[in-house]
């Protein structure tokens, strides 16, 4: 098998599996392909919810994960885009949706890929910083320079995010503490550096350290950058604001060069190709781990899916992707977005998006579509409340509790919200590095005062990382919601007809708080964001 090195019963378990495909599927060397494809769709079984969800078994979202797991081991410990990790995940991936019967495209494209290989903050005493991808480096050694406070009276906080934000403040051969918030890294440094700064430092709004990107390279128009904790920066900030000097040293190194990645997109040969069902998730990790949860739960959520659709009846067509990326600012899925025709985006009648759906210390959380929890920067497409919907009614109709997450668009779905696109979307999450509360302690177990994955962006990543009730729970959500749509879009549809023409997004969903889309630099620290 392509890449794979996978012990015979695993394959000999996926062959049974897809079975009922098998002798069908032959035809289609000696007969018309669309007439054999509705030949074999009218074979199939009637697809219901319940079949699709009782098809969803633990033991085979483990082998799933066990496998991402090996790719990794066998990387350096990492499933990073462009690694020999990530490749051997597109190719699992993509040789199982071969097989399973649709039709496979591996979307490839050059993309530049940023490494860290020194990030260094002292301020009085060593302080954990993350460099930012694409950061420029500093000269070898770091530079050293008294560290300058921007302040901020705006609520929400929005410093450095113009340049009168600097005005009055001698940022001259100085690195700027800027606070996270109100608009992309890459905005906040443009501005540090025009105002003569010499480096920058942000620190984050909520818990945990800020990670993030600036977009693209381009070490003329920057300043090397990295994030901090909100506990350090406030500390750092209030020893500013009460008069004390604080010399810094700012040292960052870091390695870009041009790599080569994939998406993979499955598509069913049967179904009405004019009103797609679309589901996703990303595929790469962080570097600095083998991301089985960030997102490998995701991903093998989508593909365990992919899997047990195949021997059903499909009404509307489905579509299934796996983007590369996402780690470097939704790189893969803005791609797809981007390059698929007017005529195609007509096509897709809503997205649902997996990222991160099996987070040791879970909340079950779905995106919320229709802002009735007015947690969202801006409005999202007509129809996302369906979706929506239909997620919180299974959820109810489970007992299970559920909690809605900010749409912001930070993770793959962002680019199906853009202006100009406007796909309904929605999806699950179980938490990143955000603390749990009393509250949702209290609703979903766990421990409050602690993150929902406490190996977010790490090594710690691992199959072992895994919370495997909450993994089954949201699989089995899924595939209720995906056999619902595929049977019938109407719900959907009703609610685009009853918003008419006159519902435009946002200037764009990245001109909010969490710059989730901007051109140059997105926000990666979000809770939701993988």
């Amino acid at each position: 098998m392509i890449g794979l090195h996978v012990r015979e019963p695993f394959w000999s378990l996926v062959m049974v599996r897809l079975t009922p495909l098998a002798v069908a599927a032959s035809l289609a060397s000696c007969v018309c392909a669309g007439k054999v494809d509705d030949l074999i769709n009218a074979l199939k079984l009637p697809l219901t919810s319940d079949k699709l969800q009782n098809d969803i078994k633990l033991p085979a979202l483990k082998i799933h994960a066990k496998l991402l797991q090996s790719f990794a081991d066998k990387s350096n410990g990492t499933r990073v885009f462009g690694s020999k990790g990530y490749n051997a995940s597109v190719d699992y991936v993509a040789t199982i949706a071969k097989l399973a019967g649709y039709d496979v495209q591996r979307q490839t494209f050059p993309y530049e890929y940023s490494e860290v290989l020194t990030q260094r903050f002292v301020a009085g005493a060593p302080i954990n910083i993350g460099a930012m991808t694409y950061s420029p480096s500093t000269p070898p050694g770091g530079v050293t320079a008294p560290l300058v406070l921007i302040p901020d009276s705006d609520a929400p906080p929005s410093v450095g995010c113009t340049p009168a934000d600097f005005a009055g403040v001698d940022v001259q051969g100085k690195i700027a503490l800027i606070q996270r918030g109100g608009c992309n890294f890459a905005i906040k440094n443009t501005n540090a550096k025009a105002a003569g700064a010499v480096g920058v430092v942000v620190y984050n709004n909520v818990e945990g350290v800020v990670s993030g990107t600036l977009g693209a390279p381009n070490p003329t128009a920057y300043v090397a950058i990295g994030g901090i904790t909100k506990a350090a920066g406030d500390s750092l900030a209030q020893q500013l604001s009460a008069g004390q000097s604080i010399n810094a040293t700012l040292d960052i190194n870091i390695s870009v060069e041009q790599r080569y990645s994939s998406n993979v997109i499955a598509t069913s040969k049967a179904g009405n190709q004019s009103n797609v069902v679309f589901i996703g998730s990303h595929l790469d990790s962080v570097l600095a781990g083998p991301g089985i949860n960030d997102n490998g739960s995701g991903s093998i959520t989508v593909l365990e899916l992919a899997v047990q659709l195949a021997k059903y009846k499909l009404k509307n067509a489905v579509r299934f992707a796996w983007w590369t990326a996402e780690e470097f600012g939704l790189v893969g899925s803005e791609h797809y977005v981007e390059n698929l025709p007017e005529a195609e985006r007509k096509k897709i009648a809503l997205y649902i998006n997996l990222d991160m759906v099996a987070s040791p210390n879970y909340v079950i959380a779905v995106y919320d579509g229709d802002g009735s929890a007015g947690i969202n920067p801006g409005p999202t497409p007509p129809g996302s409340g369906a979706i929506e919907r239909v997620f919180t009614d299974y959820f109810a109709s489970k007992k299970i509790p559920s909690v809605p997450t900010e749409f912001s668009g930070r993770s793959d779905y962002g680019p199906f919200i853009a202006e100009g696109v406007n796909i309904p979307s929605g999806g699950l999450f179980t938490g990143a590095e955000g603390v749990k509360t009393e509250e949702q302690a209290k609703l979903f177990g766990g421990t409050a005062g602690v993150a929902y994955d406490v190996n977010y962006h790490a090594k710690g990543d691992t199959y072992d990382n895994l919370n495997f009730k909450a993994f089954e729970i949201n699989a089995k959500a899924a595939a209720h919601v995906i056999a619902t749509f595929i049977n019938s879009t109407a719900t959907v549809e009703a609610e685009k007809a009853a918003a008419g023409t006159s519902f435009k997004v946002a200037a764009k969903v990245a001109a909010a708080p969490n710059d989730a889309l901007a051109a140059q630099g997105k926000d990666l620290c979000s809770g939701e964001l993988a």
